[in-house]
This record gives structure tokens, C-alpha cells and sequence, in this order.
């Protein structure tokens, strides 16, 4: 006998049970659809070269008398801010610029990290513990602290990265070595104050590990107004599917309000109606990690959220803030089927 399909319309889109139960696809909005073809658009034209030791400087460092920190090709740094760029469009902040200055002394702070073979943990911040060089100069090494105090990427490889992945693995923070659930990296990378960031990148002066550092903590930008009082990430309307991996924390920053309680944050799947509690719930104070944030939540969805594609999901975070966003694929395309129709 052949099982009737039951079809019922919700709100947040068009959702079919089949026979086992089994959710398919959601559809768009037309204003869902429209945002979520452009960010796919750019996302998709976006450099992906893999820069290895033999492709990655123009100039190359010199870890002895005279000390050379090396300058990057031209397309490591732009593909490194475009990728920067392309994440703040999805989260409405406007973006960064990228000086030749900020870009110079990250430089010098990656060489002096590769010069001395820093270790992967927190005190390659500022080179806490290591000792100068006698070929790096003082005041390069005062250089190197301070654009050290920025982001820092440890890859523990010679086989190379594109810069895509390392922007990527700092706006995710599945990785921070300050703990689990930290993200201080994407803080930084999402700064409602930040107007410019500078890059640098280097290999191991005898270990071969690939070093990257983000310079983006400036007094000018953490004194300047915000642009945007919360950003969420995920971020409201609409989101990369691919950017929501089982071990990625979710965060809600706060550029003008203090969090003085751990809040309960709820996830629900508006598709589906499911509705559940997030677990690893941390509150991080104020002052985020130079990025100008006085509030700092991070916390994960349980098992019992299902992350699926073209899903639409409400969260709530205690009484402090409430949005919604679905979820799109940046390696897709949406057809017309794909969206409601009005």
C-alpha cells in the first residue's frame, strides 16, 4: 500500500515527513534567498592557493645577523583579508582595512615566534618567557610583543595551508589553547570597533611549523564606538552550514552590556519545533581580548539539536537577547524550488 506524504506549512518555511519520519529540506524566504545566493557568490570566488615554504614570501626571513623578518606575497595577504572581509559582511560589520604598517610589524612578530621555534601554547602571546635573539634588534623585538598580542595560528605542518583555512580555523576557535569554548580568536576577528588588521606568516626557523599571526589589537579601535551593539555567531538571517562543525562553540558578544550572570540559553529548531537546552554555558566577562567587548558568552548545542541545512533556528539567551537565523551551504546553490513561494 502505498503511504500518503503529510504536508505541513510552519511558519519558519515548508517541512515533509515522509514515511519514517525523516525532516527534509525547509524553504527559503525570497529575502532569505537572496542573501544567502550573494554570500555564496563571493564565498565562491574567493583564492584558494595552498602556500607553502616555497610559495609564501616574496622576500625571505633571515633568522641570523642581519635579521630579515621576510615579506609575504602580495596574494597570501589579500586572500587573507578577503576571507576576513567576507566573514564580517555575514555578520553586518563593515570591513577591515589592511596597512602597510599593521602588515610589517605582524611580520616581524611571526619571525621572531618562528626564530625562537615558539611552542604551540598561550605564552607565544607576546613572547612571554623567550628570550630576544641577539640578531633581532630591541626594538623589533618590542614590535614583535606587542603584534604577538593578536591572533596566533600554530599549524603543525610543512605541507602548507591556504590563508582561507587559517581564517578559518581563527573564526571558528575549535582550537584555542586558552580552553575549550574560548573564542577570544573570533572576538578579535569580529570586533564591532576594529577598522584595520595586519597579517604575517612565516615557517619555523628549524621545526617547519607554519606560524600566523593576525595584528589587531590597536588603542584607536578598542576606544571607538561600536558599530554593532551585538554580534552573534552564529549570525542572524542566514548562516554557512559548513561553519557549524559538532566541536565549532556558538558565542553572543556585547559591545555596550555587561553579562553578570552565566544565563540559560535555549536552541529550537523552528522546523521542526524542537526545542532544547545548550550545554557548556560560560560567561567571559568584559574586556574581550583587546576586541572592545564588554560581554562575552560561548556556549555549544546539545545532541539533542540536530544541526541539519536549510533548517531556520531561534536562540534565546536568557533574558539578555533572542534571534533567529536558517542555515545555507557556501558550496551550494539555491534554485527557485528552493524557495517559498510568496
Amino acid at each position: 500500500m502505498k503511504v500518503k506524504t503529510l504536508l505541513i506549512s510552519l511558519a519558519a518555511g515548508i517541512l515533509f515527513f515522509g514515511p519514517t519520519g525523516q525532516v527534509s529540506a525547509a524553504k527559503y524566504s525570497q529575502s532569505e534567498a537572496s542573501s544567502a545566493r550573494s554570500f555564496q557568490k563571493t564565498y565562491q570566488s574567493l583564492e584558494t592557493t595552498n602556500y607553502t615554504q616555497s610559495n609564501l614570501y616574496n622576500t625571505l626571513p633571515n633568522f641570523a645577523a642581519p635579521f630579515e623578518a621576510g615579506k609575504l606575497t602580495a596574494g597570501y595577504i589579500s586572500t587573507s583579508m578577503d576571507y576576513i572581509n567576507y566573514y564580517r559582511s555575514l555578520f553586518g560589520l563593515p570591513s577591515e582595512a589592511n596597512h602597510d604598517k599593521d602588515n610589517h610589524d605582524a611580520q616581524i612578530g611571526v619571525a621572531a615566534l618562528a626564530s625562537v621555534n615558539a611552542k604551540t601554547n598561550l605564552r607565544a602571546h607576546g613572547l612571554l618567557g623567550y628570550k630576544r635573539p641577539a640578531y633581532i634588534s630591541k626594538t623589533d623585538w618590542d614590535t614583535a610583543e606587542n603584534a604577538t598580542l593578536g591572533n596566533i595560528n600554530f599549524l603543525e605542518s610543512n605541507t602548507g595551508a591556504t590563508a582561507g583555512e587559517i581564517v578559518t580555523d581563527l573564526l571558528q576557535d575549535r582550537n584555542n589553547l586558552a580552553g575549550a569554548g574560548n573564542p577570544g580568536h573570533r572576538a578579535l576577528l569580529l570586533s564591532a570597533r576594529a577598522t584595520h588588521i595586519g597579517i604575517g606568516a612565516a615557517y619555523g626557523k628549524d621545526n617547519g611549523k607554519f606560524y600566523s599571526v593576525e595584528n589587531g589589537v590597536f588603542a584607536d579601535d578598542i576606544l571607538r564606538p561600536a558599530v554593532q551593539n551585538t554580534v552573534t555567531y552564529p549570525s542572524k538571517n542566514v548562516f554557512p552550514y559548513e561553519l557549524l562543525t559538532s566541536d565549532t562553540p556558538w558565542s553572543a558578544f556585547f559591545a555596550n552590556k555587561r553579562i553578570s550572570r552565566t544565563p540559560k540559553v535555549y536552541i529550537t529548531d523552528l522546523t521542526t519545533g524542537k526545542k532544547s537546552r545548550a550545554v557548556l554555558v560560560r560567561n567571559f566577562g568584559s574586556d574581550y581580548y583587546g576586541s572592545g567587548y564588554t560581554g562575552a558568552i560561548s556556549f555549544k548545542p546539545s545532541n539533542q539539536t540536530k544541526i541539519v541545512n536549510t533548517h531556520k533556528y531561534k536562540v534565546q539567551i536568557g533574558n539578555v537577547y533572542t534571534y533567529t537565523f536558517r542555515l545555507f551551504r557556501q558550496k551550494g546553490t539555491i534554485s527557485n524550488s528552493d524557495i517559498a513561494k510568496k
